[in-house]
C-alpha cells in the first residue's frame, strides 16, 4: 500500500513538473519524479501495469531522441492506469482524487504533444 503522506509529496512534485514553464524546462526535468514514483509504486500491489508505463515514459525522456507522439501515447496510457489505480485505493483519504486531477493532467500533455 501507498503511504499517504510520501503519495501527497509525490503529486504535489509530480503536478509542479506537469506544470513547469516549459521555456525553463527540459523533458529530463521529470526523471526525478518518475524515479520516486517507481521506488513507491513497486511497494504496492497490483501496480505493474502503471510501473510498466513509468518505466517506459522514463525511457523515452532519457533518450536522446525524444518521440512526441509515442510519449504522447505513453502519457494517454499512463493517465488511463493512474484513474483505475485510484479506483483500487478505496476512499481514504484524498489520493484518489488527487490521481484523478494528475490523470487529467496528463491528458492534457498527451494532447499537446499530439499536436506537436
Amino acid at each position: 500500500m501507498l503511504d499517504h503522506e510520501k503519495s501527497s509529496d509525490l503529486l504535489d512534485s509530480t503536478m509542479d513538473v506537469l506544470n513547469a514553464d516549459t521555456a525553463t524546462s527540459t523533458p529530463q526535468s521529470g526523471t526525478g519524479v518518475i524515479n520516486s514514483w517507481l521506488e513507491e509504486l513497486r511497494k504496492a500491489d497490483n501496480a505493474a501495469d502503471i510501473t510498466n508505463s513509468l518505466e517506459q515514459v522514463k525511457t523515452q525522456l532519457e533518450s536522446g531522441e525524444i518521440s512526441a507522439g509515442e510519449l504522447s501515447e505513453l502519457f494517454t496510457t499512463l493517465a488511463t492506469q493512474t484513474v483505475e489505480f485510484s479506483t483500487r485505493l478505496g476512499s481514504e483519504g484524498d489520493i484518489a482524487y488527487r490521481l484523478e486531477g494528475l490523470a487529467s493532467a496528463l491528458r492534457s500533455l498527451a494532447g499537446q504533444l499530439g499536436n506537436q
